[in-house]
């Protein structure tokens, strides 16, 4: 059994890519005022059984071999075709997001990859949305705003990930002008012990209405976590209380139901 991170080299993530068994699933996102499908998320897996790695580690190995331009590339291109393949059971205006990096971001190429991509499903239905990861500073850059600019031109809108912790601060909303955020699982799971991340969360959807900013809480996994998000106005919820994230055909039964 391979061990986490640290061992996987850029060989055996590259031939993971090659050999196709880094797959995409998808987490719904549920608008729970109406309990409809708002949107999916498109998460990375290791579709083996004997690695031993988390997502999130294998996200760091792939980001520590400078892979994730091509595990991204390789990941959207099974998902346009997942997409396609289910289109007829999504609902129009669906919002369809993924993960991208602050280092991604910053590559020259990133504009072109994303709208690739955006142009292989099929016309004006989707939704793209960038989510933009807390595990490091986004460069504060001219080429960054531009890349930032040139995807919302494009109806690509841009979140910050896991706002409130790691990188994605207060500091990010003042130097970047994004679409949305999403609150990070840890104030969520918070709000079942204390009045404390209540306050964050309330403060962080103000801060986001006053920009005329997207809100998504991410974690949710009891309904009453869910009652209490609602009532302080963000009802775009993603957690295990809806489902988890899902296989190509674990989502089409899902959407078949």
């Amino acid at each position: 059994m391979k061990n986490p991170e640290s061992s996987l080299s850029s060989v055996d993530l590259y031939c993971a890519l090659m050999m196709g068994e880094i797959v995409p699933y998808y987490q719904p996102v549920i608008d729970a005022g109406t309990q409809s499908l708002f949107g999916l998320e498109v998460l990375m897996r290791w579709a083996l059984a004997d690695v031993d790695s988390t997502p999130v580690d294998l996200i760091a190995a792939f980001e520590e071999q400078g892979l994730m331009p091509e595990m991204t590339q390789h990941l959207l291109r099974q998902v346009a075709e997942d997409i396609n393949e289910l289109d007829s059971l999504l609902p129009d205006g669906l919002h369809l997001s993924f993960n991208a990096s602050p280092s991604q971001i910053e590559k020259p190429g990133f504009v072109f990859d994303t709208l690739s991509f955006l142009a292989a499903l099929p016309l004006e239905k989707y939704r793209l949305v960038v989510e933009v990861t807390e595990s490091q500073p986004l460069a504060n850059t001219p080429e960054v705003a531009g890349t930032i600019l040139k995807l919302q031109l494009a109806d690509v809108a841009v979140y910050f990930d896991d706002f409130g912790t790691g990188c994605a601060n207060l500091n990010c909303i003042e130097q970047f002008n994004v679409d949305g955020l999403k609150i990070d699982r840890l104030f969520v799971e918070g709000l079942s012990s204390g009045a404390r991340s209540a306050s964050i969360i309330s403060l962080i959807a103000g801060l986001a209405q006053s920009q005329k900013m997207d809100v998504i809480a991410e974690g949710v996994e009891t309904a009453c976590q869910s009652q209490a998000l609602c009532e302080m106005g963000i009802q775009i919820q993603q957690g295990y209380l809806f489902s988890n994230a899902l296989s190509k055909t674990q989502l089409q039964q899902y959407l078949a139901a």
